[in-house]
């Protein structure tokens, strides 16, 4: 079972840098979250829920039976939202028990 606090701690940081880069944190843009897998198949099952909450995903097989995972999402990356999401993206992944590897997003001066 991961941890999800680092990320949490990870978002209040990144929160930090994207307002010293003058990010206007409250417009939309393409937020694209990252999972590991040991099985295709919990990727897969992992893919079909948060397709269900609204994510474009895509799987990709690494090595014979690994995969990656990229949900995106329109969305604002205030701290709150961030938050939200990284606890939701988070608990569909720790469910078919991948790792959970963060999120990025680009900036969008103010």
């Amino acid at each position: 079972m991961g941890d999800i606090r680092p990320h949490l701690t990870t978002n209040v940081e990144q929160y930090s840098q994207r307002i010293k880069m003058r990010d206007d944190v409250d417009r939309a843009r393409e937020v694209e979250h990252f999972a590991n897998f040991g099985a295709i198949k919990e990727a897969r099952a992992a893919a079909r829920e948060l397709e269900a909450a609204g994510y474009a995903v895509e799987v990709e097989r690494r090595m014979l039976f690994r995969a990656t995972l990229r949900a995106t999402k329109q969305s604002t990356v205030d701290i709150e939202t961030a938050d939200a999401m990284v606890e939701e993206v988070f608990a569909i992944v720790e469910r078919h028990r991948g790792d959970y590897d963060g999120w990025g997003a680009p900036v969008i001066p103010s």
